[in-house]
This record gives C-alpha cells, structure tokens and sequence, in this order.
C-alpha cells in the first residue's frame, strides 16, 4: 500500500504578504494541505500566540501584553492569531506542526489542543531545542515530537536527532542529502524536511521513503507534483 505523502503548509499560504494569519491558514485548509505548520510564542501576560519572530518591529512580544502585540500588529497591516484563534479553525478540518519558538509553557499549549478537541494523531509537536520536546514527552507520552535542525546540521544532524529523543527529524531540505536518506531508511526514522519550495526539491524528497512530506511555503504546486505520475 502506497502512503500518502504529507504537503504541510509553512505558516499557511501567504495572504497579502503575511503569513501565520487566519487568513493564511484558512487559504491553506481551502487548497487541500494536509497539515499546517505555525510558530507558537508567549506575551508578556501569558498569552499564546501565533507568531514566528520574538518581537513585533522593534517590541519584543514577552514585553507586551495580548492587547498590545494585537495593536502592534495590526499597525503593520496585519491580525495576530492567537493560539485558540487558530486551533478553533483548524479544529476537523486539517492536521498540525506545532512549532514551539520557545521553553516553559509545553503544558499550557498541550492543554489548548486537547481542548480543541484534536486527537493525538492530528498533530506533531516540534522543536529545535531538544529540552522543550523532552517536556512535551513528559506532559503528554503519546504526542509525536520532530527535531527541527538547521542548515547548519549538517554532517551531525542525525547524531543530534538521536541524542534529542525526538520520534522524527525535520531537517532543512539543504542537508538532506543521500547519507540521510539512506540512514533514515534503514532505521525508518521519518524525515520531513522544510522549508521545501521548487519543483525540483518537491519532487525529489517526495520520491524518498525516508520523507514523510514536505514543509513548503508553495502548498499548491506541492500537491500538482504529488499527484503528477
């Protein structure tokens, strides 16, 4: 049986020049993506939002509250979703990457997802610090965590995968070379690569049974490849 290769969509699909919005999230569901993949960060009061850089402009998002970083954002042209924000729209409609920018509130995140009514199967949990996915393996033993890891990884990536205790490895796509796929394959260790964005990579880490799917920013054509013969 062939296993559907995931096309996860890397903050949504882009909407007038903004991603980790609603509206991005709710383009990607309407196109077909499988998953969505999004950064979950802190206010200052407490608040989990959606959001991938730790400051909105030059304001650091742990130093103002809920309201500000709302105001702050919607003086650049965009709305900050919060984290209930989006789990309300996704919730039976499409399977999640929860990306978490940073440590200390793994529980609090968990508990918002169960809450939503998401199952442990529709969605993974990733990081690139191997301490938050440990806590998160902690507080909830059945969800799936990734170790994210950087271009820079190379040669040590799969050695720092190991080390993580992660259940799989999301590498950028530049290092995911042939010995990486060779050894996932062998101890059917699942890759799933980001941030995966022309026909040719698509394509490519499409074909490998190591990759579980791909995080791209262009979910679209993602999707013409994987059913292209």
């Amino acid at each position: 049986m062939t296993i559907r290769k995931l096309i996860v969509a890397h903050r949504g699909v882009r909407v007038g020049g903004h991603t980790n919005t609603l509206a991005a999230f709710e383009r990607a569901i309407r196109l077909g993506a499988d998953m969505l993949e999004f950064d979950v960060r802190r206010t200052g009061d407490l608040e989990m939002v959606v959001h991938h850089d730790d400051r909105i402009g030059s304001r650091l998002l742990s130093e103002m509250d809920l309201a500000g970083a709302v105001d702050e954002a919607a003086g650049r042209g965009y709305r900050l979703p919060t984290l209930r924000d989006l789990l309300v729209l996704a919730s039976g409609r499409v399977l999640l990457d929860v990306e978490l920018k940073e440590g200390g509130y793994e529980a609090q995140v968990l508990d918002l997802i169960v809450e939503s009514r998401f199952r442990v199967s529709d969605f993974v949990v990733t990081s690139f610090d191997p301490e938050t996915l440990a806590r998160v393996a902690r507080v909830s033993p059945g969800v799936r965590t990734g170790f994210l890891i950087d271009a820079d990884g190379g040669r040590g990536a799969y050695t720092a995968f190991e080390a993580s205790g992660a259940d799989f490895l999301a590498p950028h796509y530049t290092i995911v070379d042939d010995a990486l796929l060779d050894r996932a394959a062998v101890a059917a260790v699942e890759l799933l690569p980001w941030t995966v964005n022309t026909p040719v990579d698509i394509r490519r880490l499409l074909g490998q049974p190591a990759v579980a799917g791909v995080i791209t920013d262009e979910a679209a054509e993602g999707m013409r490849l994987r059913r292209a013969p």
